[in-house]
């Protein structure tokens, strides 16, 4: 039976419909999946708890490089077409041609690991795997105005809970300092640097300026927080 132009518009409304309903649930299942690898990555604290004996440090020397690496690897492979972009699940429309946040988040993480003091790596890592969904959630919902208000005010806490036991003066002040690092890393947009990685290593520089300036004046500096765990006595 052949339909009329009438029924062929309809099935093309319809049609329309269901590819829109389908393309928003994949939108939605994507959104949610980049907030929950965010914040599921703050499991990558447990770097500082094994106990520090030598086979551990050998692999807390090799380990994290070589997931940034084949991560960068897997990277330049989707880039170059050898690897599929759609068996990266997640990925925003602008990072089909360019290096995926996740690379930049790992590379960050990488830096902050080796190369700062846990008082400054740890909140500058939580900001980014609590802090920036947060934000993100925020403006999604409300106005820019809210996002640096709320968004301060957690990275604010992350700072404080690991400079406490640093002098109140510097523990005030390192809080500020990193917290507006943090949401200016967050909300400044770079088309070729991700603010996952921005919003973790701009208030670390901030922080370590911070850091060395306090240890020539004199000022009392926090200690770590997390502590190793001790290798136990096997019979």
């Amino acid at each position: 039976m052949v339909k009329t132009v009438k029924e062929q518009i309809e099935d093309t409304k319809k049609m329309l419909k269901d590819t829109k309903e389908k393309i928003n649930s994949l939108d939605f299942d994507a959104h949610w999946y980049r907030r929950v690898f965010h914040a599921f990555a703050a499991s990558f604290l447990v770097y500082y708890l094994p106990p520090d004996v030598d086979w551990i440090k050998l692999l807390k020397l090799w380990v994290p490089p070589a997931i940034v690496i084949f991560a960068i690897i897997l990277e330049v492979l989707r880039l170059k077409g050898v690897v599929s972009s759609d068996h990266f699940f997640g990925l925003r429309m602008y990072e089909k041609n360019r290096i995926g946040s996740y690379v930049f988040f790992a590379v960050g993480v990488l830096i902050l690991l080796w190369a700062f003091p846990q008082p400054i790596a740890v909140p500058c890592i939580l900001c980014a795997c609590i802090a920036d969904p947060l934000m993100g959630e925020i403006r999604h919902r409300f106005s820019e105005k809210h996002v640096y208000i709320l968004g301060f005010l957690v990275c604010f806490f992350f700072f404080m809970i690991f400079w406490y036991n640093a002098g109140w003066f510097l523990m005030i002040l390192a809080s500020i300092i990193g917290a507006y690092g943090a949401v200016v890393g967050e909300t400044k947009k770079f088309w070729w640097l991700d603010d996952d990685f921005m919003i973790q290593i701009l208030p670390a520089v901030l922080l370590l300026i911070l850091w060395f300036i306090g240890s020539y004046l004199g000022w009392i500096l926090p200690t770590d927080v997390i502590i190793p765990g001790v290798m136990p006595n096997w019979p």
